[in-house]
């Protein structure tokens, strides 16, 4: 599985009054990954409006691992998974940069709905394209990737 990563720093104002980040924020960093990932396919939420659609967040999951503290450099790691239904499911994993502990491992899925709130069951026309896109770039096996850049550079 292919996963882009983000780099964030944990500010002042995202630490509760024992200086471990609040656990709201965990969401706005897999915001912060999700968009980092969708705008390499022109699926930003704008985009996505543009071509008829809405994308609303149905589920969020969250598993808090270890705390981050105010100045930790965090890394979001974001990857999207082929859904079953009409929808953008992601996976992600923030790691404090230092060592790549792992912080907290969440999910998120959002429904596809017309502009006018009418769900879609099936994908279709340049929406269809760009999430078959998004996916098989998330769904490719990593270590194929490295074997074939390898090759390259020894030819």
């Amino acid at each position: 599985m292919q996963w882009i990563e983000t780099e964030e720093m944990v500010r002042f104002n995202e630490v509760d009054e024992w200086g471990m980040a609040w656990h709201g924020h965990y969401m706005a960093w897999f915001e912060v990954g999700r968009i980092s990932l969708l705008r390499q396919f022109d699926l930003l939420p704008r985009q996505i409006v543009d071509l008829g659609y809405v994308a609303p967040v149905i589920s969020l999951k969250c598993d808090f691992k270890n705390p981050a503290a105010s100045g930790d450099r965090i890394i979001i790691r974001t990857t999207a998974v082929k859904p079953e239904i009409a929808a953008l499911i992601f996976k992600f994993d923030i790691l404090l940069k230092e060592n790549r502990t792992l912080l907290a491992r969440g999910e998120t899925t959002q429904v596809l709905l017309t502009t006018n709130r009418k769900m879609i069951y099936r994908l279709s026309g340049e929406l269809e394209k760009r999430i078959r896109n998004l996916v098989d770039y998330c769904l490719q096996d990593v270590t194929v990737q490295v074997a074939t850049k390898a090759q390259t550079i020894e030819n």
